[in-house]
């Protein structure tokens, strides 16, 4: 099971088609392959014994040779920089005007990869991630990833390094804060 890491994205685009097909693609769970859809032959490739694993092999060969990547693992970790989707009933859509606000959770990391492709077609990308297992969070406009590593850090330190707009959004050093106090009282009894 992987960590999760949550994410705020501001979606604008000039055209409205591309923001209503977001906001479908997004209902549906299916954003990231909307706009960078990974190949049906790529999505196929499963585990097999004997002839079958002969067979996945030979493939994923053809996969390798044809698309640049063997498995469906491969593309979306390179493409989008996460392993699944995002959407559907795990996140949330706000209209605002010209665009929207979305948020989820993702696999590991943000999908850092897909926001520079997203940038390709025309969307202008603010987003904001926080993974509270390995303790790091960024902000990410339009090509540039400004990324923090807050591991050993205090929630003082956290607050005095991290851009307020960040901590803010996911209440990064709150949290640290009050685990700070609960360790403090479990070394008092």
């Amino acid at each position: 099971m992987p960590n999760w890491c949550n994410n705020t994205v501001t979606l604008e685009h000039t055209d409205p088609a591309m923001i209503e097909r977001a906001k479908t693609a997004f209902a549906a769970g299916t954003f990231l392959n909307e706009f960078i859809p990974c190949p049906q032959a790529l999505i196929d490739t499963v585990s097999g014994f004997g002839p079958e694993q002969e067979k996945l092999e030979a493939q994923q060969a053809a996969n390798r040779e044809r698309y640049g990547y063997s498995t469906w693992y491969e593309h979306n970790v390179s493409k989008w920089g996460t392993k699944w989707d995002v959407g559907g009933e795990d996140g949330s859509v706000q209209d605002i005007e010209g665009g929207v606000i979305i948020t989820f959770d993702s696999a590991w990391s943000p999908p850092i990869a897909a926001y520079a492709l997203l940038q390709e077609q025309g969307f202008e990308i603010l987003a904001m991630y926080y993974e509270p297992g390995m303790c790091f969070a960024g902000r990410w406009y339009n090509g540039d990833d400004d990324y923090y590593e807050y591991g050993g850090m205090t929630a003082d330190e956290i607050e005095d390094t991290l851009p307020p707009e960040l901590d803010e959004a996911f209440g990064i050093s709150q949290a640290v804060s009050e685990w700070e106090q609960e360790q403090a009282e479990e070394n008092e009894e």
